[in-house]
């Protein structure tokens, strides 16, 4: 069992938390001998791993896990011996939420584009729990790979209006920001308008350079 809170009175050996959801007293009697449960209180530095993140990482590793064959401790040591090589260090912890916020976001960045550089097909994370959430959709962006659903060969919408009638190969779309969605969430889109669709599913559109349009191949 593992609960967060926040701390709000100390007398001497005395604490009190609010914890982010009721205690469950029946599963923690089940799980003791004693007459009273007995917890053990950690304090998480703020900057670390968030326990969603890490929820996320592992989730990931069992999506590959599932789809290679390979376990899931074979292919947590993969991908971190990997990411260390790709950014040049030594090898990392993320015992007790042992890595930053932001380390944390980049590897889930990098697991997220393993995945579908090798299309290995993953069930639906939720990527906006990561550190940086634009890095993440940028992912989603490159790989069309809807923001809502996750669904592939997703299309590519614009977040500002075009407009009809406009010649889309002259418009400079690098001013402009985008989205990748599947057929169904882009009919909702219009359906609902955009300023719904966004508050229902936060999203964050994403903007590219010059450069990144090209390659993206939007706009013709």
């Amino acid at each position: 069992m593992e609960y967060e809170g926040s701390l709000l009175r100390v007398q001497g050996d005395e604490v009190t938390f609010r914890l982010d959801r009721d205690f469950d007293i029946a599963e923690a009697q089940r799980m003791t001998i004693k007459d009273n449960p007995r917890s053990i209180i950690r304090l998480v530095d703020e900057r670390n791993m968030t326990k969603d993140q890490n929820g996320m990482i592992h989730g990931l590793f069992n999506d590959i896990s599932l789809y290679t064959g390979y376990p899931p401790e074979y292919v947590k040591d993969l991908l971190k011996a990997m990411f260390s090589a790709h950014k040049g260090i030594e090898s990392f912890s993320m015992g007790n939420y042992g890595i930053s916020q932001v380390f944390a976001g980049e590897f889930i960045e990098y697991i997220l584009e393993f995945c579908f550089e090798q299309q290995i097909p993953f069930k639906y994370q939720k990527f906006h729990l990561a550190s940086d959430i634009t890095r993440i959709l940028f992912i989603y962006l490159k790989y069309r790979a809807c923001f809502v659903c996750g669904k592939e060969h997703a299309d590519i919408a614009h977040f500002e209006a075009v407009g009809a009638g406009r010649n889309r190969k002259k418009i400079d779309h690098s001013q402009h920001r985008f989205m990748a969605l599947c057929r169904d969430h882009h009919g909702e889109q219009h359906q609902i308008g955009i300023e719904t669709f966004m508050k229902k599913h936060v999203l964050v559109p994403i903007k590219l350079k010059p450069e990144q349009v090209k390659e993206f191949k939007i706009g013709g």
